[in-house]
């Protein structure tokens, strides 16, 4: 049997843990200031190792798992939903109730220098209405519209194929990809705007939606890119039209507290719900 389908991997994916780990001023400080923020190390070898494994067979040989762990966050992975890294990012950014913040896309990104299509396709940047887009401080805190979570799964070099961001850009006032102005010249690899990072497996990375971002081409040789992209949102708003590996099957084989992160698009329904209890 797979390591990443065992009994006791399976236990482990279903056991909640509901211990939020918050995010630290500094950390705040940083979010706000660049509008992302890359936490090294935050999954233990062993966590590493079960994912990994799982979105292998997942990628390569989908029939041979449960048909409701056919999804890069289902089964054995099912733990990184709630992670308490991402919920104390995710209840500061979003909303401090977990029952107002749905999972809505993820997808995995796997490349390797072999891959030689283009990748540099920057998108998003400058102060946006867009509900899902926007970025915005108010009354002491963050409000982060659509807030990405990444989690690294192999180990990342500085400037050979992580994701690249321009930071500040998710409050920029004088361009804006919203209105079609945003400058050709900050898009050239070169400009001197764009950062990106380097880590070890395990890490996290997250981003407001609103920054300026993209992909870029895998130049390390010694390890392909194994990463998991998660897109979560305020419950009264939906950005992605939903993915075929989140269907019903899926969604119904987790725990009922993680089922929770894939409810329809409302407020109140969940809000009178949660009063009977």
């Amino acid at each position: 049997m797979n390591a990443a389908t065992t009994p006791q991997a399976q236990n482990e994916s279903n056991q909640t843990d509901s211990q939020v780990h918050p995010m630290s001023e500094y950390e705040k400080f940083l979010f706000d200031l660049k509008g992302f923020l890359v936490i090294p190390g935050v999954l233990t070898e062993k966590e590493v190792r079960i994912v990994r494994e799982h979105i292998k067979t997942y990628t390569e040989n989908p029939e041979s798992l449960p048909e409701h762990h056919r999804a890069p966050m289902a089964g054995p992975a099912e733990f990184i939903i709630d992670h308490p890294r991402v919920m104390g990012i995710l209840q500061e950014m979003i909303d401090p109730r977990r029952e107002r913040i749905r999972l809505e896309s993820i997808f995995i990104s796997s490349r390797s220098v072999e891959n030689t299509s283009n990748q540099w396709r920057p998108h998003v940047g400058g102060t946006n209405l867009d509900p899902s887009l926007t970025y915005r401080f108010h009354n002491g805190r963050i409000y982060s519209g659509m807030t990405r979570i990444v989690w690294e799964l192999n180990e990342v070099k500085k400037g050979q194929g992580g994701t690249c961001l321009v930071p500040g850009s998710h409050k920029a006032n004088l361009a804006s990809a919203q209105e079609g102005n945003w400058p050709e010249e900050a898009d050239d690899p070169d400009s001197g705007v764009w950062e990106t990072y380097g880590c070890p497996p395990g890490s996290l990375v997250v981003f407001s939606e609103g920054v300026r971002h993209t992909g870029s081409q895998w130049t390390n040789p010694d390890n392909p890119r194994c990463a998991i992209l998660m897109a979560y949102n305020h419950v009264a708003v939906r950005h992605h039209e939903p993915k075929p590996c989140m269907n019903p099957v899926v969604i119904g084989g987790m725990s009922e507290e993680r089922q929770g992160f894939f409810k329809d698009v409302w407020v109140l329904s969940n809000d009178r719900r949660n009063r009977k209890k």
